[in-house]
């Protein structure tokens, strides 16, 4: 038990004394806890009984606080006012909305986070969790909210939303191409690959089958994100997928080694499970994603 238990009938004995000191009214404290006039004089003379201290002094115009209530209302009331304080802090906790989202490692980096600020200002009440990977992306988990993934369309299993083509070209930092200059057969330049298998994009933008290390300087690495890094910070040209690199070419982060592109005629699509429902607010992140993405897009796809 604690200390102050044993010095108080009860709780509500103190939450009773606190209105009538706060009101100075016995009858507009009965009127806020619902009783009568009598009861609380009754609750105040038995918490007056238990702490031996006279709380107030009655006369025949009412009640007023002794010196020793003063103190003791002050004490109460600030109680009372850091318990709601604390209650309300854990509600408002309560109530911010998790959402669950698995991207890439890449994306997230790359066109996510420079945009959460915007997003937080749109979300304020959203928590995002972020669940990220690296290379192909397998199905999305079970407790995933929404996914960046490529998709067939009608797959039943998921709300399929349009999110940005597969556009694929060689980007680079302004400092890399301003020395180097634009791609043309590839010679004299670092290429920043991530494996074997993006031979065929390469071919199509060089417009020649040779190896890449045969054509230049070829860099291998295992994470795209840090192949995009690499080539922000001026070491060489990588693949860039527009739906990752969009809003650092918009910036100018990044900027297009050359006018080649691939279009695959695929879509990068956002997709939420439709056994996770469709509830608030995952149709309006999903639509201030799109949004975002489209912006980014219109200004930098119509000059490829």
């Amino acid at each position: 038990m604690t200390p102050i238990a044993k010095l108080v009938p009860s709780a509500r004995a103190l939450f009773i004394f606190e209105a009538a000191a706060r009101t100075g009214s016995f009858s507009a404290a009965a009127r806020e806890f619902n009783v009568t006039q009598p009861s609380v004089s009754r609750s105040v003379a038995q918490l007056e009984a238990a702490l031996h201290i006279r709380l107030f002094l009655r006369g025949p115009t009412g009640t007023t606080l002794t010196p020793e209530g003063e103190e003791i209302f002050r004490a109460v009331q600030g109680g009372i006012d850091g318990i709601t304080r604390a209650i309300a802090a854990v509600q408002g906790r309560a109530a911010r909305k998790r959402v669950n989202l698995s991207f890439s490692s890449s994306f997230a980096t790359h066109w996510l986070i420079p945009c959460l600020r915007d997003f937080k200002l749109a979300f304020p009440d959203v928590e995002l969790r972020l669940d990220l990977a690296q290379g192909m992306l397998a199905d999305p988990s079970p407790d995933t909210d929404i996914a960046t993934r490529i998709v067939a369309d009608g797959d039943p299993r998921y709300h399929i939303r349009p999110f940005a083509p597969e556009v694929i070209l060689p980007v680079c930092s302004p400092a890399y191409l301003a020395e180097h200059g634009p791609l043309a057969d590839g010679a004299g330049h670092a290429f920043l690959n991530l494996d074997d298998e993006h031979a065929g994009h390469w071919a199509t933008i060089l417009g020649h089958r040779r190896r890449l290390d045969d054509t230049g300087t070829c860099h291998r690495l295992s994470d795209y994100s840090v192949a995009l890094q690499a080539a922000g910070n001026g070491e060489g040209v990588a693949l860039g997928w527009v739906s990752v690199v969009a809003g650092a070419l918009r910036r100018g982060a990044l900027v297009p080694a050359s006018i080649a592109h691939v279009r695959t005629g695929r879509w990068h699509s956002l997709i939420s499970p439709r056994a996770r429902g469709q509830q608030s607010p995952i149709p309006e992140i999903c639509g201030w994603l799109i949004d975002s993405m489209e912006a980014d897009l219109h200004a930098v796809l119509p000059g490829l």
